[in-house]
């Protein structure tokens, strides 16, 4: 039974994708687990591996390698090496739109096939013995095969399930013998299904854990705004620059018509600070304001909170720094900084902020953000308004440390040369007030401003 791989859904809203390479040649051996080939969605790219084992047949009209195609086309086929001899890719029929197959040697019309293979029997989990034929399923024996079946796909990313969305249900218990498989509702596998979604790796939220359907399009939304981080390979494939400006763009615009951002400004006197630039790791600002963001955010959780469909509190603190590429900007996570030291921020950052620029950013180094910084005074800016990276609640702009001359003893008439920061919070109004959000950056500028009680003492 031939095994079809198509291209994955790597997001909620991407309608096509690109085959970026195969990693397999035509008729090489592959074996479960393997990584088959190279996908690219929106904005990354990622390796698709296979869940069967057997050999790769590549059809004449599957996709040439940097063409964009729509979700759900037929890339390949995982074959089984005892049907090898009888299987030929370039007559197995293919979806004209209609629901029906049409082989492409004879004109012949067949009934679309699963991704099982032309005419494989379903079997249905609970159902007993195989229905005879001639025997009209009542309508409980239905609705008991419905609830209790499966898409299993053939090939998937991590998470990502990329099998064909006309793939036809089979047996749980036939096919994952050895897995605790969670019980998922109709309306839910439907959703995943179409999302492109494994449903079998999530966490049911309904009665007894089972999986329901906002289970699978929060998953569905988490895959999309972890899709920001390009390979170079995919990069070079799709022209770059222009299709991930594209991207940017749609978000940008996106996050813009979707919250109610409100940015507040304020400035810290950064002189103290700046001493800690000097220790011995050359921390950098970004890797002191994150732990200080970190700190605060702590005593102030509504920050670190999320928007989906409602406010969600993170119980964790992940934060996004921008990074300027030649490819765009993109928000590499340093992940759990309260448990961080400065020294660890700094190597942590240090080393995302290389990948980004080499465009070697992972997926698991770019999902899961709670909060993000950004930094344009490198660039001489003093304020900005930076726009909030949906679905967070926040974003935080750094400005250029200036010196200046500033009232020291406003008694005694005492001024003096200060190094001054600019700060810059974007918020969500939709999860938290002005108020909230001006006590929150208020207390990052006290911290700031007495950087020991966050600290210690610079070396």
């Amino acid at each position: 039974m031939p095994y079809e791989i198509v291209m994955p859904r790597l997001g909620w809203n991407m309608e096509e994708g690109t085959l970026v390479e195969w990693l397999k040649q035509d008729g090489e051996k592959i074996s479960q687990g393997e990584m088959v080939c190279t996908i690219e969605g929106d904005k990354a790219a990622t390796d698709v591996e296979s869940f069967e084992s057997g050999i790769l047949k590549i059809p004449d009209a599957s996709p040439q390698p940097g063409l964009a195609v729509p979700v759900g086309t037929l890339l390949g086929y995982v074959v089984a090496e005892a049907e090898l001899e009888t299987f030929d890719p370039n007559r197995v029929g293919v979806d004209d739109g209609s629901g029906e197959r049409v082989d492409d040697g004879s004109g012949e019309r067949v009934e679309a096939g699963p991704a099982q293979g032309i005419g494989s029997e379903p079997v249905v989990a609970g159902a007993g013995d195989r229905t005879e034929p001639g025997h009209e399923p009542t309508v409980s024996e239905r609705d008991r095969s419905r609830t209790t079946e499966s898409t299993v796909p053939a090939v998937g990313t991590a998470g990502i399930a990329t099998g064909s969305p006309r793939e036809q249900d089979v047996s749980v218990k036939g096919v994952l013998p050895d897995q605790d498989v969670p019980a998922i509702s109709p309306r839910a596998r439907r959703a995943a299904q179409s999302a492109g979604i494994d449903w079998r790796s999530l966490t049911g939220s309904g009665r007894s854990g089972r999986i329901v359907e906002r289970d699978v399009l929060e998953a569905s939304r988490r895959y999309e705004s972890a899709m920001d981080g390009p390979d170079v390979k995919a990069t070079a494939a799709r022209g770059g620059q222009v299709d991930l400006r594209k991207v940017i763009a749609r978000r940008m615009a996106e996050a813009h018509r979707t919250t109610a951002p409100v940015t507040l400004h304020t400035e810290a006197d950064v002189t103290s600070i700046s001493s800690y630039l000097q220790s011995t790791f050359r921390p950098s600002w970004y890797d002191l304001m994150l732990k200080i963001a970190a700190v605060a955010l702590a005593e102030h959780p509504v920050m670190n909170a999320s928007w989906r469909d409602g406010v969600v509190l993170n119980d964790r603190i992940h934060i996004g720094i921008a990074v300027d590429t030649a490819a765009g900007v993109i928000a590499p996570v340093i992940r759990d900084v309260p448990g961080k030291s400065l020294r660890d921020i700094s190597a942590a950052s240090k080393r995302l902020i290389q990948a980004a620029q080499q465009a070697k950013l992972t997926l698991d180094q770019i999902e899961g953000g709670t909060f993000t910084l950004t930094n344009l005074g490198m660039y001489d800016i003093d304020a900005f308004t930076p726009i909030i990276h949906s679905p967070q609640c926040a974003i935080l702009g750094l400005g250029r440390a200036a010196p200046r001359v500033v009232v020291i003893d406003e008694a005694d008439d005492t001024t003096g040369i200060r190094r001054i920061m600019a700060l810059s919070l974007t918020f969500d109004h939709r999860i938290v007030d002005g108020a909230p959000a001006a006590r929150f950056l208020q207390r990052i500028r006290q911290l700031a401003e007495a950087p020991e009680s966050v600290f210690g003492k610079s070396d």
